[in-house]
């Protein structure tokens, strides 16, 4: 390979955000570390508030883990009584928005970022995360960058959806296909 076209990390930008982002980010870092794994779960109105004071648009009927990490919170928007498991991690570079009614299993991670790989620079590129209302991402699913996950749709655990998911849609596998169609039925 020609040594001009070589990918070297000496190209790569050191710092692809604003100043104020890396002080906001280190803030929120403390205040997850402290506050945040500290608040009552019971109470599920303190963690919502928090993620207010940081710039989130979440009703305060949500409901997140201690253990959940988003890295942006001014970067997520989230329905009402959705539930966001432990250990799920929202890397929310680009923004992120989860629907009414909608559970994200422990273990998920919801990547909206990524870079071009075509450009020996890497420039940092980010997609958002569209989920619908009435969605299961199950435990330890993937969801990339770009991605819209559609009303009523089930990601399956360990599911990788790479693509966009169709409406009352169950998918599953690596990547994630097609399942079959969810229906509801209520039981007596």
């Amino acid at each position: 390979m020609e040594p001009f076209l070589k990918q070297t990390l000496n190209y790569c930008q050191q710092f692809p955000y604003p100043r104020k982002d890396y002080i906001l980010r280190m803030i929120w870092r403390l205040i997850w570390f402290s506050v945040w794994r500290i608040c009552w779960h019971r109470v599920n109105f303190l963690r919502p508030l928090i993620l207010k004071c940081f710039g989130a648009k979440v009703p305060l009927n949500s409901m997140f883990f201690g253990s959940t990490w988003i890295e942006f919170p001014w970067n997520l928007t989230c329905g009402e009584y959705s539930a966001i498991g432990p250990r799920v991690h929202i890397y929310n570079l680009g923004r992120v928005s989860i629907g009414d009614n909608t559970v994200i299993s422990q273990d998920a991670y919801l990547c909206a970022g990524t870079h071009n790989y075509n450009d020996p620079k890497m420039p940092l590129i980010k997609e958002p995360i569209i989920i619908g209302g009435s969605v299961w991402i199950c435990a330890g699913s993937f969801i990339g960058p770009g991605v819209t996950i559609s009303e009523g749709a089930i990601v399956g655990a360990r599911g990788v959806a790479m693509n966009d998911v169709p409406p009352w849609t169950i998918v599953a596998g690596n990547p994630a296909r097609p399942i079959k169609k969810r229906k509801i039925t209520f039981s007596e």
